[in-house]
């Protein structure tokens, strides 16, 4: 791995190296520099040139960089929204995104209320359909997507209240593209609940969720249509200052 690094880094430093030029400045053996860039020739991170024996950066590096600095940019631009709506609600705010078919937890913005939700920004919550921010991201795909998703994890019981029945899952999936957000009611951890809104970008794709979690001592489920309007309006300002169209928003992409 250290050595995959510092060829990587090389690599990083010169437009195209050749396999000699490696060779010398690392001081590789051959045999374990060969194995080296053959794996990472397979993984698109470095690529052969038309030059015979030259290598440089390729692709799926590139993909990457932009992958961690899309996800970097959504953070700062969502946070000043999420501590807006921290301020006005007491509630703790939290800002989601699917990440290789798992759910991380990417942003949070603690309440004022006595009572505090502990949960750590890099979180990863691999069960979909027992959280609202998951929930969300069921929603909005195609049914052949959502039964092969739901087929590699299943639908087991987080908490005694989390839903385990596909048909009942299939209604709250429903009910949530028609009202525009998700809620969860301690499906994922007892006495807390938790809504959960989409969050679009300039092209008009899902990029994460805004969620609004607290206790059940202070979220009624009365309370459910209220915070629900308020995680939406709140994510819609963050999708429009991502670039989204603030019309295609405001008609909610669930209704068409």
């Amino acid at each position: 791995m250290e050595r995959a690094i510092d060829v990587i880094e090389l690599m990083a430093s010169e437009k195209e190296v050749q396999f000699s030029d490696i060779l010398k400045r690392l001081s590789i053996p051959r045999q374990s520099l060969v194995r080296i860039l053959n794996s990472l020739c397979h993984r698109g991170i470095v690529e052969r040139t038309k030059k015979r024996g030259t290598y440089r950066l390729g692709i799926r590096l590139l993909y990457l960089g932009n992958s961690i600095q899309t996800k970097v940019n959504f953070r700062s631009v969502a946070r000043p929204f999420m501590e807006e709506l921290a301020e006005h609600t007491g509630k703790n705010i939290e800002l989601a995104t699917l990440d290789q078919d798992q759910l991380i937890l990417i942003e949070q913005v603690e309440g004022t209320e006595e009572v505090r939700l502990y949960a750590r920004v890099g979180s990863a919550y691999p069960y979909l359909h027992a959280v609202a921010a998951g929930k969300i991201y069921l929603a909005h795909m195609d049914q052949d997507k959502r039964k092969e998703v739901l087929r590699k994890i299943g639908l087991p019981p987080v908490t005694e209240h989390t839903i385990t029945n596909f048909s009942k899952l299939e209604k709250d999936l429903n009910t949530i593209r028609k009202r525009g957000f998700a809620f969860e009611d301690q499906e994922l951890r007892r006495g807390i609940r938790r809504v959960a809104a989409p969050i679009y970008n300039f092209k008009n794709a899902l990029v994460g969720c805004l969620g609004i979690a607290a206790t059940v001592l202070s979220f009624e489920p009365e309370d459910v249509d209220h915070f629900g309007a308020l995680a939406k309006e709140t994510a819609m300002k963050i999708s429009a200052a991502l670039g989204k169209d603030q019309k295609y928003v405001n008609g909610s992409r669930y209704e068409t």
